[in-house]
């Protein structure tokens, strides 16, 4: 599916290139709510479609992954990258991503956390489970749970992730964890994330626009999943029994 939609809060332009289901797209969309910026959005279908790997895409980005944007001619991909972009170069102030050193070190601090231990634990274990029907690797599972002992530290003593208020570290990793509700995981038991999570959902007025539709989304596609493997499953399993009849 190629479907765009404009969203217009100001006088600039960009097209925003996504998937509602992606995680690193609904962080960005948020950053894009926060900001107030008018973008171009083009949503595409990589599940059931492959539509990332149509030509007209991998031209603008050879990696051919999302979120990407096209900001008058300038390409940028990686979500991380294009959340510090589009701080730097349309935020009215730098509350979201500051500029003094030290307050930055600790949002750039949060968002390597994110990709480099709390989503890719999250990846590793959930991706074999839901592409290949694994039952699910326990060290990983323990990778996943250790990652969110981690981050639950963290908002032991501090109302966001990165300090005393929201920073695009907070709408990436509350997109991450929050795409554990599309797979089940509940991350309750961990009091500090369940309360940073209600309050973010609580605070955000675009949370439900930005995040819980491509949520539900992913556990449309989840669920499709699990049937593809159960049909499958069953299809073995009734060949065996046919097989070993006839012998």
């Amino acid at each position: 599916m190629d479907s765009r939609k404009k969203m217009s809060f100001s006088s600039c332009s960009v097209e925003f290139i996504y998937m509602a289901a992606s995680p690193p797209c609904r962080a960005v969309w948020m950053c894009i709510k926060e900001l107030g910026i008018d973008v171009d959005m083009r949503h595409i279908d990589m599940y059931k479609k492959a539509e990332h790997t149509q030509p007209w895409f991998v031209k603008l980005n050879p990696q051919h992954t999302v979120p990407t944007i096209n900001d008058d001619g300038f390409i940028l991909w990686e979500s991380r990258a294009i959340l510090g972009y589009l701080v730097n170069k349309y935020g009215k102030d730098d509350r979201l991503y500051p500029t003094e050193p030290q307050k930055r070190a600790l949002v750039d601090r949060m968002l390597y956390f994110d990709i480099g231990t709390l989503y890719k634990s999250m990846v590793d274990y959930f991706q074999p489970i839901l592409y290949m029907g694994s039952s699910g690797d326990p060290q990983k599972a323990n990778q996943l749970k250790s990652s969110l002992d981690y981050l639950d530290q963290y908002l032991e003593i501090e109302e966001y992730v990165a300090g005393d208020n929201l920073t695009i570290a907070d709408l990436a990793i509350l997109a991450t964890v929050t795409h554990l509700e599309g797979v089940e995981w509940s991350y309750k038991s961990y009091e500090n994330i369940f309360r940073w999570v209600t309050k973010l959902k609580t605070e955000l007025p675009y949370y439900n626009e930005c995040n819980q539709g491509g949520i539900n989304m992913f556990k449309d596609w989840v669920k499709l999943r699990r049937e593809q493997a159960a049909a499958t499953a069953a299809e073995e399993a009734a060949k065996s029994v046919r097989k070993n009849s006839r012998t």
